[in-house]
C-alpha cells in the first residue's frame, strides 16, 4: 500500500525521541518506529548524543552492580539455604506445567474440576500480541499529531488509511478527545485516538482494518445488547476490543474493567 502524505509528521522529532529513549535503549520499538528512530539519531547530533550518554550510563551502572554482586563479593552472595530453596523452586519451574498442576491431584478431584480448568484456560489463556503491543504504544505515550478535533483526525486518517475509520460516540459527557496519531501494530496500520475518560482515566483506542481475521478471538468474551466485546487485562490495563465488520476496535485504559466495559456500550457507530 502506498502511503500518500497526510499532514502527518513522517519523522521523529526531538520531542519524541526524548521521550522515548527509555523504550529506544530497551529496544521496545517495534520496526517502522525503530526505523523513524533512527533515521531521526543519524541526522541529530543533540539527540545522538543524549542516547550516547545515557546509553553509557546504562553500561556504567550495570558494571557496578556485577562488581557489587559478583562472586566473591560477601553483599553479593545469599546465604546457602536460600539459595538451595532457589534452585529447588527454578527445578520445580523447569517441569511441565501439567505435572506440576496434576500430578498431586487425586483422579476424583481432578474430575471434578476439570470443567473449571477448560474454563479458566478459556477466559485466561494466551496472549494477543496485538494487545500486548497496543498497551506498550498507550503506555508510551508518543506525541499526538493531531489535536483539534474528532473529525479532524478522520480526514486525517482518510489520506493515509485504505479503510474509514468511522468513530465510536461515547455517551458519556466526561470523555474529552486528546488527539490523534497514526501507528502500526504488528506491522499493521493504525489510527490511535486518545481520550480523557472519567475518573480522571486516560484511553487510548486504536483502529485497524483486519479483514482476515488475525486478530483471533482470545479474551472473555462478554455480550453487550446485540453487540459482542472481548476484555483482557495485561500489564494493569485492561482493554476492550470489538470489531464491526472487518474493523477491529481496541480500547486500552487505567479504568476500573466495569465501568471500561459500560462505557463502550453506550457507543454507537456515527
Amino acid at each position: 500500500m502506498s502511503i500518500e502524505p497526510s499532514g502527518f509528521g513522517e519523522e521523529m522529532d526531538c520531542t519524541e525521541m526524548e521521550r522515548s529513549i527509555d523504550a529506544y535503549l530497551d529496544h521496545e520499538f517495534d520496526e517502522s518506529d525503530l526505523a523513524l528512530a533512527n533515521t531521526h539519531l543519524a541526522n541529530c547530533t543533540h539527540c545522538r548524543g543524549m542516547v550516547e550518554v545515557q546509553g553509557r550510563a546504562r553500561a556504567l551502572l550495570r558494571a557496578k552492580l556485577r562488581a557489587a554482586m559478583g562472586p566473591g563479593v560477601l553483599g553479593g552472595c545469599a546465604p546457602a539455604e536460600l539459595r538451595q530453596r532457589v534452585v529447588i523452586a527454578l527445578a520445580r519451574q523447569r517441569k511441565p506445567i501439567w505435572r506440576r498442576a496434576l500430578a498431586p491431584v487425586p483422579m476424583a478431584t481432578l474430575a471434578a474440576c476439570a470443567a473449571g480448568v477448560v474454563v479458566v484456560l478459556a477466559i485466561h489463556g494466551g496472549n494477543n500480541p496485538f494487545i500486548e503491543e497496543a498497551i506498550v504504544k498507550h503506555n508510551r505515550d508518543m506525541p499526538l499529531e493531531v489535536a483539534q478535533t474528532e473529525k479532524d483526525a478522520v480526514d486525517q486518517f482518510r489520506s493515509w488509511l485504505d479503510f474509514n475509520p468511522h468513530l465510536p460516540r461515547f455517551q458519556n459527557p466526561a470523555v474529552h478527545f486528546v488527539g490523534a496519531r497514526r501507528t502500526y501494530l504488528k506491522n499493521v496500520p493504525a489510527a490511535y485516538m486518545r481520550y480523557d475518560l472519567p475518573h480522571g482515566s486516560a484511553g487510548g483506542l486504536f483502529i485497524f482494518d483486519d479483514p482476515d481475521r488475525t486478530f483471533g478471538e482470545a479474551g472473555r468474551s462478554i455480550q453487550l445488547g446485540p453487540a459482542k466485546v472481548r476484555v483482557f487485562n495485561s500489564r494493569g490495563y485492561n482493554v476492550v476490543v470489538w470489531r464491526r465488520n472487518e474493523i477491529v476496535y481496541s480500547l486500552v485504559s487505567d479504568l476500573d474493567e466495569d465501568d471500561l466495559v459500560q462505557l463502550v456500550g453506550t457507543a454507537a457507530e456515527r
